[in-house]
This record gives structure tokens, C-alpha cells and sequence, in this order.
């Protein structure tokens, strides 16, 4: 099956690899719009309902997330399954972080999105608002860590 890139950003952090690990998960969460009722369900599962205005209409979406590939503190990746309309509008991306330390307190980051299964409908009809949403999302997440760093 054909992946599709969502999104793809790349970005310089002034903090050491480790730190931005550190941070990198909470940060993630703050930086969703729409998320809610956020349930954690053990350290690398998570479910969430994410609302979303498209055009006129308001969606709302089972969010499930599954944290993988986890090698600290160089990358991990996140799982995740979205769904709505009683499963008319489904997909189902993996969304990678890879942080590598480029100098003593400088770390480059690289958050891709992709999509590995996505219903015709969700392609036809949200496709954008899903590039949108993730290009934005690590707008935010660069933002976030570059202040606390």
C-alpha cells in the first residue's frame, strides 16, 4: 500500500538532544488543537476525541495513538488512527519525530506525517484539512520547544 506524506518539517532547537526528548512529549499535547478527552492508557497508548470544523460542518473523531519505533533520544514515532461518521471517514498515519544533536546545545528536528491508509471519502473530502491540521500542529510544536528551551 502507497504511503502519502501529510507533512514534513524540519527545525533547529537550542537544546541538547536530551532535553528536547524530555520535552517533546508534553509538548506534543499542548500543541493539538481540537483534542479532548484525553485518555492515557498505559505508557504507550493513548485515545482521544478531536474536533474539527470543516467547512460548515463540525466532525468530531476517535483519535487512537500508539507510541513505536522508540529510541531515545534520537526518534520515535506515534501510531494513529482517526475515525468518524460511524467509520465513513477513516485514516491512518504515522507520524515520526527524529532529533539529532548537530553541535553541544543544538538539535535538528524532523516531524513527518504519513498517511498509510486512507478511505476514499477522507482523501476526497479531508485531505487538505489533514495537511493543514499537521502542518500546523508542528508549527506549534517548533514554537513550543524553542521557548522552553
Amino acid at each position: 500500500m502507497m504511503s502519502t506524506i501529510i507533512a514534513d518539517r524540519n527545525f533547529m532547537v537550542g537544546a541538547s538532544a536530551e532535553r528536547v526528548w524530555r520535552l517533546i512529549g508534553k509538548v506534543i499535547f499542548s500543541s493539538l488543537p481540537g483534542m479532548e478527552q484525553v485518555e492515557i492508557l498505559d505508557e504507550n497508548n493513548f485515545r482521544a476525541l478531536l474536533r474539527l470544523k470543516v467547512l460548515w460542518v463540525n466532525l468530531s473523531m476517535k483519535l487512537k495513538g500508539e507510541m513505536v519505533d522508540m529510541s531515545p533520544p534520537e526518534t520515535f514515532s506515534v501510531n494513529l488512527s482517526l475515525e468518524s461518521l460511524g467509520g465513513l471517514l477513516k485514516l491512518h498515519q504515522k507520524v515520526t519525530f527524529t532529533m539529532m544533536e548537530v553541535e553541544k546545545g543544538k538539535t535538528a528536528v524532523n516531524c513527518k506525517a504519513m498517511a498509510k491508509k486512507m478511505g476514499v471519502l477522507f482523501r476526497a473530502i479531508l485531505l487538505a484539512q489533514a495537511q493543514h491540521f499537521a502542518r500546523s500542529t508542528f508549527e506549534a510544536i517548533e514554537k513550543r520547544l524553542q521557548d522552553l528551551a
